[in-house]
């Protein structure tokens, strides 16, 4: 005779207890018949009769086993355990169930395992019975819903604690990815997935917004000039950030507030991307001045304005008292850029509250800006690289400035006003 050793977890510490052979270590209950076939060494002569055996108190202990590990959040065990209990039952709709919940949750973004929880809950709602077909759809929404948010919860996490072109390439063909599979499971179970749309496309605008703030640092740099390879980064972030609010906003085009929210921030991101450029440092010593270097083209930047006006349309169609501003002017590279090496510096923004608080005012000063606005970006063309010019203009301007700040034309931070 054999030891009796528990089938579920391989004990030999069963002891009979109320006519029961029951396993001290996993609860496992045995009738008397169960024991004995499990003591029997070699062959059993069943000839001339049919012997069946009640696995109903371990599939149901596996079971439990498989709830138990989910609840703690180990996975794997728990997938473990559903697969115990399918080579007993193949058609038990609970353990597919969870098989798919544990599988799908062990997926990271290099190895995703969502297409085979597809699988498994669709098994799950094709073997139960038709009075359980209704609640096992539910519980397949909910829990469909659930990992495939929770893998892109882990694309959006990366990008924003690393915010480089290759994670938001990443939360793209994710999102792509999930919603292939989210068919797939709707054309196999019948089932509509009401809010799966809307919480991805909250995720992939919520990732955004929070790396927004860390791709602006890594931009700017410690000294606020960044080189040509900072310039070339932020514009491709920039651009996967673009794209990607425009996905969010494709995936939940219903919800107005979400909409015009990520609108405002398109609008923020192209505007930034507009002015964003690379620096160079030029001369030495007392000499030593900073110029623009690169940025983007003529044409690239009056497309993105008609992005930015394009945005604010949407905006209004979803609110009809937002106001529309006007069309924003072409900042260009003129005199006092060139000089003071940046359209936001103190001195630049002294110019330009004159320029809006007094020159605009008449119709002699806005002829004046006209005119500067229309020969000045080929004055800065053709001599804004030689010293000579900016050192000349640049002590023009400095008399300039300082008389503008004796008059209380302030340095601070300025937006331009519209006239």
């Amino acid at each position: 005779m054999k030891p009796l050793t528990c089938e579920m977890c391989g004990s030999n510490d069963v002891v009979k207890q109320d006519g029961l052979f029951v396993c001290q270590i996993c609860g496992t209950k045995y009738s008397v018949e169960e024991a004995r076939k499990m003591m029997i060494e070699g062959p059993v002569d069943v000839s001339g009769s049919t012997v069946k055996i009640d696995n109903s108190v371990s599939v149901r202990n596996f079971l439990l086993m498989a709830e138990s590990a989910f609840s703690v959040k180990n996975y794997a065990e728990s997938e473990s355990y559903s697969n115990k209990v399918l080579e007993i039952e193949n058609d038990n709709s609970s353990a597919w169930l969870m098989k798919g919940k544990a599988s799908g949750l062990q997926s990271t973004v290099a190895n995703s395992r969502i297409e085979e929880s597809v699988m498994c809950f669709s098994k799950a709602i094709s073997f139960a019975s038709d009075s359980e077909k209704n609640q096992y759809s539910s519980q397949v929404v909910d829990e469909f819903t659930n990992i495939s948010m929770a893998l892109m919860e882990k694309c959006c996490d990366n990008f924003e604690k690393h915010p480089v072109s290759s994670n938001s390439k990443t939360i793209a063909n994710t999102s792509e990815y999930l919603q292939e599979q989210a068919t797939q499971l709707s054309k196999a179970c019948g089932v509509n997935l009401p809010d799966f749309e809307r919480k991805q496309a909250k995720l992939i605008a919520d990732a955004v917004f929070n790396a927004w703030p860390e791709i602006k640092r890594q931009y700017v740099g410690p000294d606020g000039h960044p080189n040509k390879t900072a310039f070339d980064t932020y514009r491709t972030v920039c651009i996967d950030c673009i794209s990607l609010l425009k996905s969010s906003i494709q995936l939940d085009p219903d919800n107005a507030k979400g909409v015009i929210s990520r609108y405002k921030v398109l609008i923020i991101i192209t505007t930034d991307l507009n002015d964003a450029c690379s620096w160079k440092n030029s001369g030495s010593g007392r000499n030593e001045y900073w110029t623009r270097e690169y940025e983007l083209s003529r044409t690239e930047k009056n497309k993105n304005i008609d992005c930015i006006m394009e945005y604010h349309s949407k905006i209004k169609e979803l609110d009809p008292n937002y106001t529309i501003p006007k069309r924003p002017r072409d900042r260009g590279c003129y005199v006092a850029t060139c000089v003071y090496g940046s359209y936001d510096c103190p001195e630049v923004w002294t110019l330009r509250r004159y320029r809006d608080e007094k020159l605009a005012l008449t119709t002699f000063g806005r002829a004046f800006i006209h005119t500067y606005y229309a020969i000045s970006p080929t004055i800065v063309k053709m001599f804004g690289n030689r010293r000579w010019f900016r050192t000349l203009w640049k002590r023009v301007l400095d008399v300039k400035v300082k008389k503008l700040q004796m008059k209380g034309y302030e340095d601070s931070p300025y937006n331009d006003r519209e006239w």
